[in-house]
């Protein structure tokens, strides 16, 4: 794992013993990858060692397989898209590039990104390797394990619905969703052109922070300092928890007791505004923005799509054009309504209030369908209010969950420094 310091012989060391490793265990990393980029490891390191600053050098990074890498192809995790190489980095990575992380590869996901479990008939799924014989969370599937196994330190993928903390919480790392466009998304396929975001995820916040603040093209204004100023984790009265598991609830319950006990002002609190969000038709948004995109190949090679996938981008023929529209309007005075009642306030929740399904359960589709709805659940929150969110990790009697804290609207920074002070509560 990355630390402090850089020492160029011991990189080298590292990125081939990883190497090693994937090529002569190859049981131990299936489906993590559907490329890596070892053609270039030795332009990387010559360039990462003639870099004089660089902050994130010594640094190993895995990438989504939606976003463009030079002189590779970007699928999306499917096989209807055969695009030439790409001729130039997305604007995201090439700033990774430049700070002197050595880029891995392509890692596996959901086909287009669209579904919370992370299996994919095309290239396999990944196995969880906390929960064995149980999906890894999607969307960035792939992504996630390869920072479980260690052999990522960070792993950058996109988050239109959960798609970097639903695999961080299942998996047992940290995942952050930023504010939308505080990342450019400029060279990276789309799902839902209203909900994306680019997201990272770590092995814990000060790696996520690390790389946030090397992508970010936004500046921090809306920041204040939390830690000088009053401010309250809220766990919803009206949201969060329906259905939840038996363990995921003891384990949440264990975790804001360790909160509360470490003097942060916790209160359960009716937030209205989520009473008027439960109504919201969410899936709106993807299944008429990702037919959109991929119309030709909805049209023309439907037999060449994952078949849960197909019938998510089918359902945008159930929705009239108006609807649509005013969908987005109301969605914008919902995020105004929404960043008022929070203030600088954090929720507090369970990422998911279910431990990962059996991949095997996951073959039914009226199972898939309601595992895949239960993933979603909590994440999708905080696309739908353009905020910021973030899945840290907690385990209690076998059961690893992931604790989510949401922000506000550019409440990023404010976020990342909180979540720095809980992921240290959660550990103790």
């Amino acid at each position: 794992m990355y630390k402090k310091g850089f020492n160029y012989i011991d990189f080298v060391n590292r990125v081939e013993k990883i190497l090693e490793l994937i090529e002569s265990k190859p049981n131990n990393f299936k489906h993590i990858f559907t490329e890596l980029f070892d053609k270039d490891f030795k332009s990387q390191l010559t360039f990462i060692e003639k870099l004089n600053n660089g902050s994130l050098k010594g640094l190993i990074i895995s990438i989504k397989d939606l976003f463009d890498v030079k002189g590779y192809k970007t699928r999306g995790g499917s096989i209807f898209l055969d695009p030439l190489p790409s001729t130039k980095d997305a604007d995201c990575i090439s700033l990774l590039r430049n700070a002197g992380a050595l880029l891995l590869g392509h890692t596996n996901m959901t086909e287009l990104a669209y579904s919370g479990l992370g299996i994919n008939p095309h290239y396999g799924t990944p196995e969880n390797p906390i929960y064995k014989g149980s999906v890894p969370g999607g969307s960035t599937s792939g992504g996630a394990v390869s920072v479980a196994l260690d052999i990522s330190d960070v792993t950058i993928g996109t988050d239109t619905g959960g798609s970097t903390r639903i695999p961080a919480a299942f998996t047992g790392i940290t995942g952050f969703k930023p504010t939308q466009d505080t990342i450019s998304r400029e060279g990276s396929l789309s799902l839902s052109n209203s909900l994306d975001s680019v997201g990272i995820m770590g092995k814990n916040i000060t790696l996520c922070k690390l790389v946030y603040d090397v992508m970010i093209n936004k500046p921090k204004s809306n920041n204040i300092n939390v830690l000088n100023k009053n401010f309250t984790m809220i766990i919803p009265s009206n949201f969060g928890f329906d259905k939840v598991e038996k363990d995921i609830q003891i384990s949440f319950d264990l975790a804001k007791q360790k909160i509360i006990d470490s003097g942060i002002n916790v209160i359960e609190k009716n937030l209205p505004i989520l009473d008027s969000y439960k109504n919201i038709p969410l899936w709106q948004f993807a299944a008429v923005e990702c037919q959109t995109e991929y119309f030709d190949a909805y049209k023309e090679k439907s037999k060449l799509i994952d078949p849960n996938i197909f019938k998510r981008m089918d359902r945008a023929n159930e929705v009239r054009a108006v609807e649509y529209k005013l969908l987005l309007k109301v969605r914008q005075e919902m995020i105004k309504v929404f960043n008022l009642q929070l203030e600088n306030n954090f929720l507090l929740l369970p990422t998911v209030t279910a431990k990962p399904p059996l991949l095997k359960k996951c073959e039914d589709p009226e199972y898939y369908d309601e595992a895949n709805l239960i993933s979603l659940k909590n994440t999708t929150l905080a696309n739908f209010m353009n905020g910021c969110s973030i899945s840290l990790p907690f385990s209690h009697n076998k059961t690893t969950m992931g604790i989510m804290l949401n922000a506000a609207t550019n409440m990023d920074h404010n976020l990342l420094e909180i979540g720095s002070i809980v992921e240290t509560i959660l550990k103790s």
